[in-house]
Order: C-alpha cells, then sequence, then structure tokens
C-alpha cells in the first residue's frame, strides 16, 4: 500500500490521525492550536507541521501529567512544531526505546524537559529550540549513537543538555545558555561521546564526571566555528559576566583557537582546543511570544433563551476581553464565563487577547432560534417560601478542576431518554436540562450556580458548588459511561418552576432545578447512586416551626412530586446539612412541617402516632432506661401531657442522633 498524506486541522484530533495511520504515511498538521497527548506506537511515520513554522503550529498537553509526545516506535519523524504545557519530570518529546527517531525544527518551552531520549539509538536532534524548561533541557538517558546537534537550550531550570549512561554520541554545532544548573552534565558511565564546536554561557558550563574515551574536542579543521573562527576545534568557554575562559584566553596566532587548554574542573577530561572570542557569537534575543487566542463555546445554536459557556482556551494571554452580542461592549474578562441569550438572532462571539507583545482574537457565530412554544398552563408564579428579594438574575461560575481540558460539546452524551407527561397543562422532561440551557425562564431564577467536572467511566463524579451560592452543596453519582468534560448547573428559583403543575405539601423552603450534563445524560444508562447535598438554615426551621427530622427533598418527576430518602450530614452555625438520593435531575423543592402537637392527632379523640425504639438504637444514642419506660408506657397515657412527653423524648433522641452524626 503507497504511504498516505493524513491532513489535520483545527478541531481534529492529531492522536485519531496518528491512530488511523499505517507505516510510511505523513501527518501533515495545519496551523492552529491542539490541545491533546499523542502517543506514536507506529513505525516510519512522520509529525510535522504544513508551514514549517513552530510559531503558529502549536501543540499543548492536555494532561500535564503526560508526555506531549510519547514515541515508542522506530523511523520516527516529528518537525515543525511548538510543543508545550507538561511538569515535572514529563516531556515535550519524549522517545522511548526507538531506533533512528527524528526530532527537527521544534520549539519546546515550559515542560518538564524539553526532549528526553531513553534507551533510544541512532536518533537526530537538530535545529531544535529548547528553553524555559522545568528541569532539563535536552535529555539523553541509556542512549546511544545520536547527533545532537544546531539545537538552542537556553533558560532551563536544570541542565542545558544531560548525558546519563549514555555512549557514543556526537553533540556539536549547539548554542548552550543561561541555564540553572549548568550547560552540560555528563554521568561517569557515559562513554566514547565527542562534544565540539558548541556554544556555552552559563555560570557553571560543564559538570563532568569523567567516563571512559570521551573528548571535548575533534581535530583541527579548516572552517568557519561556532564564533565566526577559522577553524574547528573544540568548545566556547563562556560566562554571562564576560569573565569565560574563551572570553579572556590569549589567541597570538590568530586562528581563533586558544594558546591553552580549557581543564575542566574535577574531570581527568579536557578540551584541548577550546575556541575564543575573535568573532563571538551574539547570544540571540528570545523571538517575542505572541498571544494565540482560541476558546470553545457549549453549544452553538438553541432557541432562546440559550445559555452558552465559554471557556478560554488562548496560549500566552495575559488579559482577555469577551464581547458576547456583536454590540462592540466588554462583556467579561473572566478566562470561563456563560452567556444568556433572551433574543432569537446571530450573534458574533468574540474573544481578544492581549500580552505585553501583542494581541489576537477569535470569534464563532452563536445561532439563537425561535423559543419553542410551551403548553397553556399555569404560569408557574405560586410562593415557593422563598419570597421575592428582588434582587434580580445573579450568576455564579464555578470551573472546577481539570487544567487545559475542552467544554464537552455533548458528542457522545446524546442517549436521550426523555418523557413527558401532563402536569398542569407544561411539557415536562425527566431527564432535566443541559446541553442548550434550562428550560426555566431567566426572570423565575434568583440565583445559578455553575460546576465543572470531566466524567470518566467507573469513576465517582462530584460537582461542588464551591461559591455557596444556592441552597446545594454538591452533586455526585458513579459514571458509568465516559462524557469528558460536563456542566452541572443548579438555579434556585424565586418561585415555584414552569416544570412543575403545583408544590409538594408542607412549608417550602426552597425550589431549585439541577441540569446535569446535555440532555438526556443524567439517566440509568450513563450514571448510578446519585447524591445531593443541600443545606437548609437553622432560622428558617425554628420560624417554620419545625426541625431538621421533618426536613424532606421532593423531586417532581413524571408529572408528580416523589419524596426521596434524606439523612443529616452535619450541621454548623447557620445551616443544618442534608443528603439525598435520587434517581434523576430535574425540579425540586426542600419542604419542612411544623412540629406543633395539634399536627401529630390524626383525629379527634385518636391516640397519636409514636416511635418505637428498641434497646440497640437506646444504648447508641444515650436514652436511659428510665426514657425508655416513659417511652413505652405513653401510648396508656391522654391528653396534651402524653404528646408533651412523646415529643420531648423524640427530640431528644433526634438531638442525640445530630451529636453522633456531628463526632
Amino acid at each position: 500500500m503507497a504511504a498516505a498524506e493524513i491532513s489535520v486541522q483545527p478541531g481534529d484530533s492529531i492522536q485519531t490521525a496518528v491512530n488511523n495511520a499505517t507505516s510510511g504515511d505523513e501527518i501533515i498538521v495545519k496551523p492552529g492550536t491542539y490541545t491533546e497527548n499523542i502517543v506514536i506506537n507506529t513505525d516510519n511515520l512522520v509529525v510535522r507541521s504544513e508551514s514549517g513554522n513552530p510559531d503558529d503550529t502549536i501543540i499543548k498537553a492536555r494532561s500535564s501529567s503526560a508526555h506531549v509526545f510519547a514515541v515508542k516506535a522506530d523511523n520516527v519523524r516529528i518537525s515543525g512544531l511548538t510543543i508545550t504545557g507538561t511538569k515535572t519530570s514529563y516531556s515535550g518529546i519524549q522517545f522511548s526505546g526507538c531506533n533512528n527517531g527524528i526530532i527537527e525544527n521544534n520549539k519546546l518551552s515550559n515542560d518538564g524537559y524539553g526532549i528526553y531520549l531513553l534507551s533510544s539509538k541512532g536518533s537526530t536532534v537538530s535545529n531544535n529550540v529548547v528553553t524555559n524548561n522545568g528541569d532539563y533541557g535536552i535529555v539523553l538517558a541509556t542512549s546511544t549513537d545520536s547527533t545532537i546537534s544546531g539545537n538552542t537550550a537556553s533558560n532551563n531550570n536544570g541542565r542545558g543538555i544531560h548525558l546519563g549512561t549514555s555512549d557514543g554520541n556526537t553533540l556539536s554545532g549547539n548554542t548552550i545558555v543561561s541555564n540553572g544548573v549548568s550547560g552540560l552534565y555528563v554521568c561517569p558511565r557515559s562513554d566514547n561521546n565527542l562534544v565540539f564546536n558548541n556554544y556555552f554561557v552559563n555560570n557553571v558550563n560543564e559538570d563532568i564526571k569523567n567516563g571512559i574515551g570521551n573528548a571535548y574536542s575533534t581535530a583541527k579543521t579548516a572552517g568557519t566555528n561556532i564564533v565566526g573562527g577559522p577553524y574547528i576545534g573544540g568548545n566556547f568557554w563562556g560566562k554571562p559576566d564576560g569573565s569565560g575562559f574563551s572570553e579572556t584566553a590569549t589567541d597570538a596566532d590568530g586562528d581563533g583557537i586558544a594558546d591553552v587548554a580549557y581543564s575542566f574542573e574535577n574531570s581527568i577530561y579536557a578540551d584541548s582546543l577550546p575556541l575564543v572570542s575573535g568573532t563571538e557569537k551574539p547570544i540571540e534575543e528570545p523571538t517575542p511570544v505572541l498571544p494565540v487566542a482560541n476558546f470553545e463555546s457549549s453549544v452553538i445554536s438553541g432557541p432562546a433563551p440559550l445559555s452558552v459557556q465559554f471557556a478560554d482556551l488562548s496560549e500566552n494571554a495575559e488579559g482577555r476581553e469577551w464581547d458576547f452580542n456583536s454590540d462592540g461592549a466588554i462583556d467579561s474578562i473572566d478566562q470561563s464565563a456563560v452567556y444568556e441569550y433572551t433574543t432569537p438572532g446571530t450573534y458574533t462571539a468574540k474573544l481578544t487577547v492581549t500580552n505585553e507583545n501583542g494581541m489576537d482574537s477569535k470569534t464563532a457565530t452563536i445561532t439563537v432560534t425561535e423559543t419553542e412554544e410551551a403548553s397553556s398552563g399555569d404560569s408557574g408564579t405560586g410562593d415557593s417560601g422563598t419570597g421575592d428579594s428582588g434582587t434580580g438574575e445573579n450568576e455564579v461560575v464555578d470551573n472546577g478542576p481539570v487544567d487545559g481540558e475542552t467544554i464537552d460539546d455533548g458528542s457522545g452524551n446524546n442517549d436521550t431518554d426523555e418523557s413527558e407527561s401532563s402536569g398542569g397543562g407544561h411539557s415536562h422532561r425527566s431527564a432535566g436540562g443541559g446541553g442548550g440551557g434550562s428550560p426555566e425562564p431567566a426572570k423565575n431564577v434568583e440565583v445559578k450556580e455553575i460546576s465543572q467536572v470531566f466524567i470518566t467511566n467507573g469513576k465517582e463524579v462530584k460537582f461542588d458548588l464551591k461559591n455557596n451560592a444556592t441552597c446545594i452543596v454538591y452533586v455526585e453519582f458513579d459514571a458509568k459511561k465516559t462524557a469528558g468534560k460536563t456542566t452541572t448547573i443548579v438555579e434556585e428559583l424565586k418561585n415555584k418552576s414552569i416544570l412543575v403543575s403545583e408544590l409538594p405539601s408542607g412549608d417550602v423552603y426552597k425550589s431549585f432545578n439541577v441540569w446535569v450534563g446535555n440532555s438526556g445524560y443524567a439517566t440509568s444508562k450513563n450514571i448510578e447512586n446519585s447524591i445531593i447535598c443541600f443545606k437548609v438554615e437553622k432560622a428558617w426551621m425554628q420560624e417554620n416551626k419545625t426541625d431538621s427530622s421533618f426536613i424532606a427533598l421532593n423531586r417532581f418527576n413524571d408529572g408528580k412530586w416523589e419524596q426521596l430518602p434524606v439523612s443529616i450530614l452535619k450541621e454548623d452555625d447557620e445551616f443544618t446539612y442534608f443528603t439525598a438520593e435520587t434517581t434523576g435531575f430535574s425540579s425540586f423543592a426542600i419542604t419542612g412541617k411544623g412540629n406543633n402537637a395539634s399536627e401529630n392527632v390524626t383525629e379527634s379523640g385518636s391516640e397519636p402516632e409514636t416511635r418505637s425504639v428498641n434497646l440497640q438504637d437506646a444504648e447508641s444514642t444515650g436514652l436511659t432506661a428510665e426514657q425508655m419506660s416513659e417511652q413505652g408506657n405513653s401510648t396508656g397515657t391522654k391528653g396534651s401531657e402524653m404528646i408533651s412527653k412523646i415529643t420531648s423524648l423524640l427530640r431528644e433522641w433526634i438531638k442525640s442522633l445530630q451529636s453522633l452524626t456531628k463526632g
């Protein structure tokens, strides 16, 4: 089969192209920014930028705890890319167990290591710029017969070039300057390496631990050396303050070679033909780093009102300005923001990013269609028990973890499981919200908080609402399907949701909606063991003459309210915290029930309901035998005296349980 050229453009996955390639294929990456980690296991592949210019083709690690390129194949070439975004001990490019690989004309910065050759043979590393990395610029570990030439290794926190237990390698024509620990390190188990015609200007240029058969100059040969002299020989050894050996050595015959050898401290080796600065190679000023604007949106179209989550994925940005609605005004300067489009139309969302060197912009089109008509019925303005604070609409965004990941666009989350039932004339979706925005009118939302988490199959997922803007503390469940970065929206309402026909019985503390992911995602096919943690003000419970044992969480599902199992989690000075199990997410209401004595008598003359406490419960909660006896005999007591005793005992029991829960 003939070799193929596979084109990759922004929005496509380089990894997908690699997975679809066969030996001999060439993957050509068009200009743009790509956020991913790439593993190559196929021999004889080329991955290169279309332009050959690394400044316009940027690969950023999706996970900083993995190599950007992890290559485990022979004869692989990587060329013309900017590669960035890993942390300590992870590399921009790692060749592991590879033969005859080529790494050329790339820029590697802000990685743990720039280039890492591990147990590889015959590699060629040439004309790369490896700067500002967390530790090493170029690392060879148990790697042999490689050619390292024409590279710039500068401003790395550790060493410019590191040879560890590596034999038979040639280093020439490299510029190694301003590295934090040393320019060159050679471990004592590295043998038969040749180092010549390199330009070293570091506070510590070399840390040479001997080894066998290493050489730090080649035979004197006519030809222009790295600092413009007439002969090739050894290396240039300078210092940032101009006091280095090559900067101060004498050259009586003017051949560009010092008159004496340069001996390495604490080493048996020396550079016998060190270069001098007759025509000194200037230290090149780094190319200004310009910002590159890039962003993603949760959706690009939908009916009004349409809530859209925007996330800035730009490179090298120090400031940003969002214009979501094409009016030229700045709507936000946050890295992640939500904007609600209330009027149908076509809008151009624009992100402008800046740094000290310049600015860049990117736009996207958002299409808002006519509102989907709801069937006639109750307007849903009934009393929710919260009162109208008159504060208007508020929105709080919690971006959650996941450094460098993109917003889920809904692919893979389209397994719909929606049911509609009549409830006061309103269309009801039991699967609940998400995706294209909430069906709740914005005018009925008191405050909204958003959290995002990356969902992986088999993992526990927890959406923390860290800003404490609503009565919901967190939402969690176990994922049965990978969904990528997913958004949960909690809307605390001013009044009854339009999605419910009526409020549940009891005193309503708060009405709210919870939407998890795109429409149809939060079903039993995708999640299980769902929990909502919520909080209730103690002052409200006192005012409504209810206690924590009478607090309930109600979910509106299939046209009716269902009461969920509730447990007390903890309490503080202001709130009592509860957890409730739920089979899905939609509209909810928190209710309480006053515990006046009259409410405990079902009919005139009938005996009140009592709660039994077995001996084991009594021991565990601290109830005394006398209290047990009083409770057991209370059923024969008439009137208010009997009710008072029962109420007192129940309160003591509840307080004991709360005390155990706190402990």
